[in-house]
């Protein structure tokens, strides 16, 4: 009886850790996305075109050119987000750049990304504790 109860506690702590850190390696990530988006943006100039966002109409009224094609959002939103994606495994070359570009000018970023980490270990802690 209780070698069967141990089996089954075992495999709850193996499900446990395989949550935790697949939960980790996701904050990692997209933690890595979000220091390449930062990089690329300031030192390549990636996705600058996008800066000016609002225009005059003839009556001066100012309006905002991102839903002047309200039916494309759905589309432009899918190529953002593998734009994103696809910048994240292009920054992979230039990780020493990338690293201490974020930690020079987007420290915040950075300590979110370790609390968020910080979060998920405290998490898994707690689940393990909870069995």
């Amino acid at each position: 009886m209780s070698a069967k109860r141990l089996r089954i506690n075992r495999d709850e702590g193996d499900s446990t850790t395989k949550v935790v850190v697949s939960l980790m390696l996701a904050i990692a990530a997209f933690g890595w996305a979000f220091a390449a988006a930062a990089y690329a943006h300031q030192k390549e100039g990636w996705r600058q075109e996008s800066t000016n966002l609002t225009e005059a109409d003839r009556y001066g009224i100012q309006y905002d050119k991102r839903f002047k094609d309200v039916g494309s959002f759905r589309r432009q939103s899918r190529a953002s987000w593998k734009d994103f994606i696809w910048n994240a495994i292009r920054q992979v070359p230039n990780v020493v750049s990338v690293i201490v570009f974020n930690f020079q000018h987007r420290l915040w970023l950075i300590i979110l990304f370790a609390v968020l980490e910080g979060g998920a270990l405290f998490l898994g802690y707690v689940m393990s504790k909870i069995d």
